[in-house]
């Protein structure tokens, strides 16, 4: 379905550690948890792994460490048919997350960068070649790794999906054109200083978005409420599937990917978006980042 689709993903690689009880505890208070456990994960090589279970030909580039950590990671990469030709190893300390998931499924989550905040922009944005089709990048890494990969992505008229993951302030100005912006609600009010609430907050933040990136859509992840479309003239609101919510991580990671690529095969931004609805419900009824993400079958089964 999306096997001729040549993809580039830069971004963070980290290794995730989970960390599930009850309720989160409050200041001073001390709890017992249920259990822990550690996963793959990063928000570049979960959109990696994303993108290549639902047949893309994918490569990522990042940096992790010469480390128990960092061999993990890059052999689950490798596991994944991801081409990890461009990751790095020499970085200082392979990232880390600290995921803390309540009886609810709902995460709170703590990143150490490590390894993904030394990556060179220049040497990043060098591994962007004229055979790409896709760009995917987040926000997991430095500011100038992001403006400088994008750039030269919409400079080669590659399609550049910008994932504003995690929630932080960037310089949108510096990087015009893009395809498509992409955040969720927490997101989307560091950026914009406009939480999106309703319909009308929606667009208004919207507006903003396309308005600071020069690009042609933005997609607000919202949750349980589904996503929106704003492509300049109109604004549509497409619901969630229905799911069972055992584990939100990594959920936007999923729609982003699947998202992408069925804009990249239709051309459509409502269909793309159906898709990456699609995938997300059921990245967020399994436990894990990278282990949450559906292959083509899965998807095309709902």
């Amino acid at each position: 379905m999306y096997s001729n689709i040549r993809a580039a993903v830069v971004g963070s690689i980290n290794m995730d550690l989970i960390l599930n009880m009850e309720k989160v505890p409050q200041a001073g208070e001390n709890l017992l948890g249920t259990h822990y456990g550690y996963a793959n994960g990063g928000k570049g090589a979960n959109q990696a792994i994303g993108l290549s279970r639902l047949g893309a030909k994918t490569k990522l580039i990042g940096k992790v460490a010469n480390d128990a950590n960092g061999q993990k990671l890059l052999k689950n990469l490798t596991n994944n048919n991801v081409d990890i030709s461009d990751v790095s190893i020499s970085g200082s300390q392979t990232g880390l997350a600290a995921i803390i998931l309540d009886g609810e499924g709902r995460n709170r989550i703590v990143v150490y960068e490590g390894a993904n905040a030394e990556i060179d922009p220049s040497e990043a944005a060098d591994c962007i070649k004229d055979d790409l089709d896709l760009l995917l990048v987040q926000f997991e890494t430095r500011e100038e790794v992001v403006i400088s990969a994008v750039n030269r992505a919409v400079e080669k008229g590659i399609t550049t999906v910008v994932d504003c993951g995690p929630a932080k302030k960037i310089a949108l100005e510096e990087m015009q054109g893009i395809t498509i912006i992409t955040p969720n609600e927490s997101e989307t009010k560091a950026l914009t200083g406009i939480f999106p609430d309703n319909e009308e907050t929606i667009l208004e933040a919207s507006k903003i978005l396309l308005r600071r990136s020069k690009a042609r859509y933005a997609v607000l992840k919202l949750g349980e409420r589904g996503c929106s479309v704003w492509d300049g003239e109109s604004l549509k609101m497409l619901p969630a599937y229905p799911s069972k919510v055992v584990d939100t991580t990594a959920a936007g990671d999923c729609f982003t990917a699947a998202m992408a690529l069925e804009f990249m095969r239709s051309g459509d931004m409502i269909a793309a978006c159906e898709m990456g609805n699609r995938a997300g419900s059921i990245a967020v009824s399994r436990m894990g980042a990278e282990a949450s993400m559906p292959t083509v079958n899965e998807i095309t089964k709902q």
